[in-house]
């Protein structure tokens, strides 16, 4: 049972012990071979094959995959998953503060047609849009209803995923599941007649447009680098009209979708 360092893990992988294909990990460890005087060696450089004869014992050094049993979770920073080698899960876990040959990369063994499962705890900006909102009712004469107009803005959320990594033999499949918490923050058009600012002291005579400033805490499914989220959010008047407006300040209840901003700086 080995700690790890608990600096800089806000954004990290969890490697779980007891869960498909995470039991074992095969790392490059140092082994070293004592060769008797006497002995032929022969070799192969390139197009010309070599043969010699030992006058002395000598120690050579090489590098062997050694699998190590995980007792405890791991604490993991990277990961990578290639077509080229489908079969492995490449993991680069945080450093280890008693055994230090742990502190190299490593990988899991994923067999044919299965999975190893990780997750995922991180911070995250997203950009979301919010084209609907369920108002609820303010008095007698002004019930609930859904409007839609548009928001747009970003949020940052804390982040749990569950992530799949699949060995399809000639290709290294992915799928992510996982919810998020977070606020949600940006601005929005607001349409203005006499009849949605009818709770004013002086309601407006002619249509206006007017501009909001949105904020509020919300929970979000992820799938892949998306999104879907409710908010419970409230629309703060920036222009003067729109403090005239019967939902200014008022709280209300909207529906939108994410995308995770750094699916911009991979396409």
């Amino acid at each position: 049972m080995l700690s790890q360092d608990q600096e800089k893990q806000i954004d990290r992988y969890r490697l779980h012990k007891n869960w498909n294909s995470n039991d074992t990990v095969y790392i490059k460890v140092v082994s070293k071979d004592t060769l008797k005087k006497g002995w032929t060696i022969k070799g192969k450089k390139g197009d010309i094959e070599y043969q010699f004869i030992l006058d002395k014992d000598s120690i050579i050094e090489k590098k062997v995959d050694s699998a190590v049993k995980v007792l405890n979770n791991w604490k993991i920073s990277e990961i990578q998953h290639k077509n080229e080698e489908p079969g492995k899960l490449y993991l680069n876990p945080y450093t280890f503060t008693e055994d230090k040959k742990l502190n190299t990369k490593g990988y899991i063994k994923i067999p044919d047609n299965s999975y190893a499962v990780l997750t995922k705890s991180f911070l995250k900006w997203s950009a979301i849009t919010l084209p609907f909102s369920i108002r609820p009712s303010l008095n007698d004469t002004i019930g609930s209803k859904v409007t839609t107009d548009l928001k747009i803005g970003a949020s940052i959320s804390y982040n749990y995923n569950i992530e799949i990594f699949k060995n399809r033999r000639i290709e290294a499949k992915k799928s992510v599941y996982g919810l998020s918490l977070g606020l949600g923050f940006g601005l929005t058009k607001v349409d203005l007649d006499k009849k949605s600012t009818s709770l004013a002291t002086t309601p407006l005579k002619e249509e206006e447009n007017g501009l909001a400033f949105f904020v509020g805490p919300g929970v979000g499914i992820n799938l892949k680098g998306f999104q879907v989220l409710g908010l419970i959010g409230w629309d703060i008047g920036l222009t003067d009209n729109v403090k005239k407006w019967n939902y200014n300040k008022e709280n209300y209840y909207g529906l939108g979708l994410g995308i995770d901003l750094s699916v911009f700086g991979k396409l």
